[in-house]
C-alpha cells in the first residue's frame, strides 16, 4: 500500500519559525544575470565600434543577448550541487552570441565587424567563466541532504556519503518494517512528513532511492510535497562509483532510462594514452639516466646484492611480465616472508608491514621518496605498464581476487594510479581494489592529469608510503 494511502489529497506544508527556506540559501539567479549582463556591456563600449548605433542601445542589447543566451543554456538553473559543465555551455553560448550577431546585422544592414564581434563575445565568456571558476575557489559548505528510501539502501548510502566533503546527510526518511532503528540521524515517519522533516534540519534536497515502498507514484507525489519550499528531489539510481560523464538520461517509449555508457578500455583515446604515455616515458629515461645509475650505487653500496629488483606481476588480462624496480629489501626477503605473515598489517591480499625487518635502510629512503619506482619507466616504454593506471598485482594476489578485484586486470597497471594518491599502503584492501575499479570504469584523459598532479603532492607528503 501507498505511503500516501492515509494522507488523502492533503498536502504537508507547515511554516517554521526562525528557519529560512532552503532555496534562500543558494545564490540568486537574478545577481549571476545582472552580473553577466553588466560585464557585457562594460566588453562591448570597449571591443565594439562606438558608432554603429547611437547611444548606448548597441552595448545594452550586447549585454541583454548575452544574459538571455545563458539563460537559455541553463547557466542559472538553481540545483543542490555544482555543476561541471556550466563553463561548456558558457562557451556554447558565446558562440551563439556571435552567430546572432551575424545574422541581426545581415537583417539590419548594420555591419558588425567580424573580428570585433567574436573578440566581444570571447571576452564576455572569459569574464563570466572567470568570475564563476574566482567563486568555486571558495569551498562552498557542504550540501545539506535529506535521505528517502528503503533502510538497507538509505544505511548503505548514509555511511558511503559520511567521509564526503561535498554532502552532508541530515536527515533520513526509512522504508520498511524496521524503520529508523539503529540510524542516528533526525527521521521523519511517513513520506508525507519528509518536507517538515527538510525544514527543520535545514535541508537543501532530498535524495530518494527507489524501493518497493516507494515507486514511481511515490516519487512524483513527494516531488509535489517538496516544490512548494524549492527543495530539489535528485533520484538515486543504485550505481556507485560512476562518473556524471558515462551516465545520460534518455527518453525512450514515455519512460525515462539511464544509459550507462560502457568503459572505454579499447579506442583512439586509449591509442593517445598509450602512445603519448611511451613517449614521455622514454624521455624521462634520458633524463633521468644519471640520477638512477646513482642511485643504483647507493643500493649496491648500502647492502650486497644486484641494484636492481625484478619481480613477476601479473598486468592487462592476465599476463604476466618483470617488473623493474631499485631494490629496497635484502637479498633473502622473499624467503623470510613466511614467518612474517603473522605480523601482515593488510586486510586483503596484499602484505604490509609498516616496519619489514626486511627493507634496507638505503630501501626505506628509497621508498618514502618513491624513487624506487623509477626504473618502471623501462616497463611503461616496454609496453608492460601505464604510466598512470591500477597497482600491478603479484601472481599470489591475483588467484585470491573475487570478481570485483579481477576488473583492475581489464587495463594495464600503473606507476601511479587512484590508489596511490588517496593514501597508498595505508588504505584498506577493499578501498584499494574499489578505487582501482573506478578508475578503470571512469577512465579518461582527465581524469590521467588529475591523478599526475595529485601524485606530485602525494610523493611530497609521503602517506602511505613505507
Amino acid at each position: 500500500m501507498s505511503a500516501y494511502a492515509d494522507q488523502g489529497p492533503r498536502v504537508a506544508h507547515r511554516s517554521v519559525e526562525g528557519l529560512a527556506r532552503p532555496g534562500q540559501r543558494r545564490t540568486r539567479w537574478y545577481w549571476m544575470a545582472a552580473t553577466d549582463g553588466l560585464a557585457a556591456v562594460v566588453v562591448a563600449i570597449v571591443l565594439l565600434p562606438p558608432d554603429l548605433v547611437p547611444g548606448p542601445a548597441l552595448a545594452v542589447a550586447f549585454g541583454l543577448a548575452w544574459v538571455v543566451l545563458l539563460g537559455l543554456a541553463r547557466t542559472y538553473d538553481p540545483g543542490p550541487v555544482p555543476r561541471r559543465s556550466d563553463l561548456l555551455r558558457i562557451g556554447l553560448s558565446g558562440l551563439h552570441l556571435v552567430a546572432l550577431g551575424a545574422l541581426l546585422s545581415a537583417l539590419t544592414g548594420i555591419l558588425v565587424p567580424v573580428e570585433e564581434l567574436v573578440a566581444a563575445a570571447g571576452a564576455a565568456s572569459a569574464t563570466s567563466g572567470g568570475m564563476r571558476l574566482l567563486s568555486s575557489l571558495r569551498r562552498p559548505p557542504r550540501t545539506r541532504v535529506v535521505l528517502v528510501g528503503h533502510r538497507r539502501q538509505v544505511r548503505r548510502l548514509a555511511e558511503e556519503l559520511r567521509e564526503s566533503t561535498d554532502v552532508e546527510v541530515v536527515g533520513v526518511c526509512v522504508a520498511g518494517p524496521k524503520g529508523c532503528a539503529g540510524i542516528d540521524l533526525p527521521t521523519a515517519s511517513g513520506f508525507a512528513s519528509v518536507p517538515d522533516l527538510v525544514r527543520e534540519q535545514r535541508g537543501e534536497c532530498v535524495v530518494a532511492l527507489p524501493c518497493r515502498h516507494l515507486d514511481a507514484a511515490s516519487l512524483r507525489r513527494l516531488g509535489w510535497l517538496l516544490e512548494r519550499d524549492h527543495v530539489d528531489l535528485l533520484i538515486g539510481p543504485g550505481l556507485h562509483d560512476v562518473d556524471s560523464g558515462r551516465a545520460v538520461l534518455r527518453r525512450t517509449g514515455g519512460l525515462s532510462l539511464l544509459h550507462v555508457r560502457h568503459a572505454d578500455l579499447t579506442g583512439p583515446r586509449r591509442a593517445l594514452k598509450t602512445a603519448w604515455e611511451r613517449g614521455a616515458c622514454a624521455m624521462a629515461l634520458v633524463v633521468l639516466t644519471p640520477l638512477m645509475l646513482a642511485l643504483m650505487a647507493l643500493v649496491r653500496l648500502d647492502s650486497p646484492g644486484p641494484a636492481l629488483f625484478r619481480q613477476q606481476r601479473v598486468g592487462r588480462d592476465g599476463e604476466v611480465f618483470s617488473i623493474l624496480k631499485l631494490r629496497t629489501m635484502h637479498v633473502d626477503a622473499e624467503a623470510r616472508l613466511e614467518d612474517l605473515r603473522e605480523h601482515n598489517e593488510s586486510d586483503g591480499a596484499l602484505f604490509k608491514m609498516r616496519q619489514d625487518p626486511r627493507v634496507t635502510r638505503a630501501g626505506r629512503w628509497l621508498r618514502r621518496l618513491s624513487l624506487d619506482e623509477l626504473p618502471q619507466l623501462v616497463n611503461v616504454v616496454r609496453g608492460d605498464m601505464a604510466l598512470v593506471g591500477p597497482r600491478p598485482p603479484l601472481p599470489g594476489e591475483v588467484t585470491a581476487y573475487d570478481e570485483d578485484a579481477l576488473r583492475r586486470l581489464a587495463v594495464r597497471p600503473g606507476i601511479t594510479g587512484l590508489w596511490q594518491v588517496s593514501g597508498r599502503s595505508d588504505l584498506p584492501w577493499a578501498m584499494t581494489v574499489r578505487l582501482d575499479s573506478r578508475y578503470v570504469d571512469n577512465w579518461s584523459l582527465r581524469l590521467d592529469a588529475w591523478i599526475l598532479a595529485r601524485t606530485v603532492r602525494a610523493v611530497l607528503g609521503h602517506h602511505g608510503a613505507y
